[in-house]
């Protein structure tokens, strides 16, 4: 089991368990020993009793004094019985009837508890003594019928049970509500957490108690590093992005010096390469200025940031009139990373612009899983097999500008989230047509 909660529930609720049952057991048989002590007390008085009452005759038998016989020996069957045993006697109370009772005679001065069958099989509960009265041992027995007593503590034990099992629903409830309150603060860490996966909070708000607050402490000193170092990379990626310009910019200063006339394939294949790579700086400049400071796990402004993108699409594409249309559905939303966000439909936009004859089309829909779709009206893949597209350095035409990484660094951005990428014929503009849907919103581990 690997629910805090289930553990905690079925652990107090055994102990529960094991701890009424233990009770019922001690209680029960406390009341047992209780009630055959009291009984015993009764029948050693009667003992006692029927001893004073032996009288001897001429002959030196023995008599009982009926004056010292309780009435309840005199009826048959009526559950109390004794006898009295000596070496040449053996008197039976009329109780018995023409019952007897099997047991052994002790000597004087002993004295035995024993449990026995009654002339109708009934339970009884018999005390022996020993005793000796002008030098005669004498052993009285005296018995009385368990059966009234077992029906009263069955009765006993019942309703016991009953109000233990009450007690127990009760307990068991009462245990629910304080695991509950005890659980809450994990609870509530959980709603921080999916707060500060929706960006709706930038921290894990320390409140709770001792014993978690280490878990809430080492989660922000993590969260807190993981968007310094963000920071950081992406600070030094437009530094980076920036100091290869300037180098790139010497190296085409320096193809230009009449040393380089006298070979042109040289000149050439220096401007070729520099342009290359101008284009993939060009475009990590072009993010680090979109960008500025992102924080991930934030809910994306679409409206806000796509209108932006589109401005930026129109001059990048003024020259060849691109018509960039977008809508987006109502509660159509983006958790997640916005340099992401602007990465991913920068590229797809961008690749689209290229391709296009004239208009570009983007729509997000969906709720709570997004989906965004890039189509244009340009001529499509012609190829055989489309999934081509994706690969790292993958150029449709040579002769379009680009570093063929478009797609492929798309791909990785719908992994990493978990999502799908889809490619296929645009129904409604005839050329190319990119699907991206998105599950969940924020990246995965």
């Amino acid at each position: 089991m690997t629910s805090l909660r289930g553990r905690l529930t079925w652990g107090l609720m055994l102990s529960l368990v094991l701890l009424l049952g233990l009770q019922w057991l001690v209680v029960t048989y406390a009341i047992q020993r209780l009630t055959e002590d009291q009984l015993a007390t009764r029948l050693q008085l009667e003992s006692e009793s029927l001893l004073a009452g032996i009288r001897f005759d001429a002959q030196g038998a023995i008599q009982l004094d009926e004056r010292h016989v309780s009435a309840i020996f005199q009826r048959p069957f009526s559950g109390h019985y004794y006898a009295i045993v000596t070496p040449r006697q053996r008197l039976l109370s009329r109780s018995l009837w023409d019952a007897d009772l099997a047991f052994q005679a002790v000597g004087p001065g002993e004295q035995r508890m024993l449990r026995l069958a009654g002339p109708e099989r009934q339970p009884l509960l018999a005390i022996v003594h020993g005793y000796a009265k002008r030098n005669l041992p004498i052993t009285i027995l005296v018995a009385s019928d368990l059966t009234a007593m077992q029906a009263g503590l069955m009765r006993f034990q019942m309703m016991y049970a009953a109000v233990s099992v009450v007690g127990l629903v009760l307990l068991l409830l009462l245990q629910r509500m304080i695991v509950l309150n005890a659980l809450s603060p994990l609870q509530k860490l959980r709603q921080n957490l999916i707060r500060l996966g929706r960006g709706e909070a930038d921290h894990i708000e320390a409140h709770g108690p001792s014993e978690i607050m280490p878990l809430i402490d080492e989660l922000n000193r993590l969260l807190g590093g993981m968007v310094r170092r963000t920071r950081r990379s992406r600070e030094a990626l437009g530094n980076l992005a920036h100091a290869l310009k300037t180098r790139l910019t010497l190296l085409n200063q320096a193809a230009e010096r009449p040393e380089i006339d006298a070979a042109p394939e040289v000149r050439n294949q220096i401007h070729a390469s520099t342009a290359a790579i101008g284009q993939i700086v060009e475009r990590e400049l072009k993010r680090a200025r979109l960008l500025g400071n992102s924080s991930p796990g934030r809910r994306i402004d679409l409206e806000l940031e796509i209108a932006q993108l589109m401005k930026t699409m129109r001059l990048l594409y003024a020259e060849k009139a691109v018509e960039f249309d977008w809508s987006i559905a109502p509660g159509a939303s983006f958790i997640g990373d916005r340099e992401d966000l602007l990465e991913l439909l920068g590229n797809l936009l961008d690749n689209a612009g290229k391709w296009c004859a004239r208009r570009v089309a983007l729509t997000v829909s969906g709720n709570g899983a997004v989906r965004f779709t890039v189509e244009d009206d340009g001529p499509g893949y012609q190829g055989d097999h489309m999934e081509a597209l994706v690969q790292r350095g993958f150029r449709a035409d040579e002769s379009k500008p680009g570093s063929g990484l478009g797609l492929a660094i798309v791909q990785d951005i719908v992994e990493s989230y978990g999502g799908t990428l889809e490619l296929g014929k645009s129904a409604s503009l005839g050329g190319l047509r990119v699907e991206v849907r998105f599950t969940s919103n924020l990246p995965q581990a």
